[in-house]
């Protein structure tokens, strides 16, 4: 269920590093930042934006020290919260380091963070930028390569960066909006976000096998079909069976495994954006014949009921 803007100032300049620990590394997600540094200042003001949380983060310590936050696979395991953050640096220095990736960034330069996957984040002694906190589902229901985009920087030369990185600072200043236009807002943020990663960074990066490619559009035109299974993929692709599964195993997954994480995912969407008006209508639109086990795959899959994710 999406909400409405509310703002909150959750950090001030004079709470001190252990509020901003309790903020930043218990609240956000599960991470690590184990030394205050000195002459520590910062302030975090969160803005609930529809489906996004939208955080302006600004720090400052005494020259030449730095801010180090780490997500290991033991915080992850310790919390399931599973998000994409997109940042937009605004001034100052950020690094995150990221899937054997580091990437610096300069003012105007977005990138996007996996809260999956372990992760480490550098600040220098003056930093402030806008981190977009976005669920999972409602990112790879636009853009399925979104994991592999983690750690790869849209420059601030980049013109489509540049509309990205205005609309999100404009989204912090917005106010006065009716509750069904922030709702709308924000699933066209989320459409210009998924357009600003693919065309940048989605052609560098991809090097797949197009028959892999024409069998995900396929799996995609049908997923409304219950009947779907290994061999009638096989077959409208003139596939054998072991070739699918050889095909999909170059992304640690199987056809039948993404075929399932697709129809979760995008009825995740559906039910959050109000495409759908009942949870029935989302289980049987992504080929869902049994309503009771749509509901324990999707709680499985979201931590969440369909029931909790529907938009009132």
């Amino acid at each position: 269920m999406s909400a409405p803007i509310l703002d909150v100032t959750a950090v001030r300049p004079g709470d001190g590093f252990d509020h901003w620990h309790q903020v930043t590394c218990r609240d956000f997600s599960r991470t690590e930042c184990r030394r205050a540094p000195q002459a520590f200042r910062a302030r975090v003001a969160i803005r609930r934006f529809g489906a996004l949380h939208i955080n302006d983060i600004w720090s400052a310590t005494r020259d030449g020290e730095r801010i180090h936050v780490t997500r290991s696979p033991q915080d992850i395991r310790k919390d399931p919260r599973d998000y994409f953050m997109l940042w937009l640096s605004l001034g100052g220095e950020t690094i995150l380091s990221q899937c054997g990736r580091e990437a610096p960034l300069h003012p105007g330069d977005m990138v996007l963070h996996d809260q999956s996957q372990p992760f480490a984040l550098e600040f220098g002694p003056r930093a402030r930028a806008i981190m977009v906190s976005i669920p999972r589902p409602l990112l790879t229901a636009r853009l399925p390569e979104a994991a592999t985009l983690a750690a790869r920087a849209v420059p601030h030369s980049s013109k489509l960066g540049v509309l990205c990185g205005t609309l999100i600072r404009r989204m912090t200043e917005l106010d006065d909006v009716a509750d069904t236009v922030v709702d709308r807002l924000s699933q066209s943020a989320l459409d210009m976000f998924a357009t600003t990663l693919e065309s940048e960074l989605v052609a560098e990066t991809s090097r797949g096998d197009p028959r892999l490619e024409r069998v995900k559009a396929f799996i995609r035109a049908n997923l409304h079909d219950p009947d779907l299974d290994l061999e009638t993929i096989a077959q409208a692709q003139n596939m054998a069976p072991r070739t699918l599964n050889r095909l999909f195993a170059a992304e640690a997954t199987t056809p039948i495994r993404w075929l399932w994480q697709q129809r979760l995912t995008l009825s995740y969407r559906a039910l959050s954006e109000g495409q759908v008006q009942q949870v029935t209508d989302a289980a049987l639109t992504y080929g869902f014949s049994d309503l009771s086990h749509f509901s324990r795959a999707f709680k499985a899959a979201f931590g969440k009921t369909p029931h909790e994710v529907k938009r009132r």
